[in-house]
């Protein structure tokens, strides 16, 4: 009896776009990377044929997708209510958020240094210090008026209380003012000893503070971001984010070009997915351009299929074993250098 033919593997239209290290180009134009090894993967487990097509933007993926030009979208596509919308998605593949990328800073600046001691927080240091060597001087006074002619006296001899105690604070306090009586030499003892811890103190705290920001440069954190001159990629979720938090960023029509800009000190910071940040800050702009420790608005990436297609519960029970396993640490260690 003869044997019925296979059946062959169906072809499968991937929209996918440049986004690396999940979707790049090889010198021999092949596309690699992690969403397309991952999709490879799939696809074999499933006989599937695979034909990509670029397309520039995820909204171009996604539209193409939703009217049936393509039959998935696989890139480092971020799942949003507003894209579910329009099309489905498969389960998660990666976790991520967005990250900051600002000009790698490696000599001192002087503006930040002076934006930190015109701040609010420098100024209620000062204010408490100056404050207790006032409360000290009151102190003097109350207990040497009586014993002391230079402490008589109202306002004069007030006066010579709080300026004993601010000299004694910057370590030049006038002998001829010193109290006379054995508390008020308590006293005066006691805030001198003190004061020298906390002037060192207070010197070396504030050194380090004012040292670090200049080398790091005037953003360090998503809240500086509405200060500073702020840029992202045009129709992404990390521009929706930002004017969501009323921050004025400046779109730009690839990652690419927002880090020229940013390389130029066109701005102050670039935002845009985080992974796709490391790996251009480091292959393309290293000693340049730096991403800081921070992640935020956190998302995830997904894969992208026609609305109602069955390929959603076929590509999420072949994917759902191959995310635990060996096989895809080693891809996500090699691409990004970390699991």
């Amino acid at each position: 009896m003869a044997q019925a033919p296979a059946t062959p593997p169906r072809n499968i239209v991937v929209a996918t776009k440049l986004a690396p290290p999940f979707v790049m180009k090889d010198d021999d134009g092949n596309w690699v990377g992690i969403s397309i090894e991952l999709w490879q993967h799939i696809a074999a487990a499933l006989r599937l044929q695979t034909t990509f097509r670029e397309y520039a933007t995820v909204p171009e993926m996604l539209q193409a997708t939703a009217d049936g030009a393509a039959d998935i979208a696989i890139a480092a596509i971020t799942v949003t209510g507003e894209r579910e919308r329009m099309v489905d998605f498969t389960q998660p593949f990666f976790s991520t958020g967005l990250g900051i990328a600002t000009p790698q800073r490696r000599q001192l600046e002087w503006l930040p240094i002076i934006e930190g001691f015109i701040s609010l927080r420098f100024a209620q240091v000062v204010g408490i210090l100056v404050g207790t060597a006032a409360l000290v001087g009151v102190v003097l006074w109350l207990l040497e008026r009586r014993h002391a002619l230079h402490y008589r006296g109202g306002h004069r001899g007030l006066g010579t209380g709080l300026w004993w105690a601010v000299s004694a604070m910057m370590h030049a306090a006038p002998q001829d003012k010193a109290p006379v009586t054995f508390w008020g030499r308590a006293v005066a003892t006691l805030w001198m000893v003190a004061s020298v811890i906390v002037i060192a103190a207070f010197t070396a705290g504030i050194t380090a503070q004012l040292t670090a920001k200049s080398l790091s440069g005037r953003v360090q954190s998503e809240f500086d971001l509405a200060h500073v001159r702020v840029g992202t990629v045009d129709k992404t979720s990390g521009l929706t984010y930002l004017r969501g938090q009323r921050i004025a960023a400046r779109p730009y029509p690839s990652a690419d070009s927002g880090l020229d800009a940013l390389r130029k000190g066109e701005l102050d910071a670039f935002v845009y997915d985080k992974p796709l940040l490391e790996y251009a800050a480091k292959h393309r702009y290293p000693d340049v351009i730096q991403v800081l420790p921070v992640v935020f608005d956190h998302q995830n990436y997904a894969i992208a299929v026609q609305p109602r297609s069955d390929l959603r519960t076929e590509i999420d029970l072949a994917m759902v074993d191959d995310l635990r396993t060996e096989w895809w640490r080693e891809i996500l260690t090699r691409y990004l250098g970390r699991q």
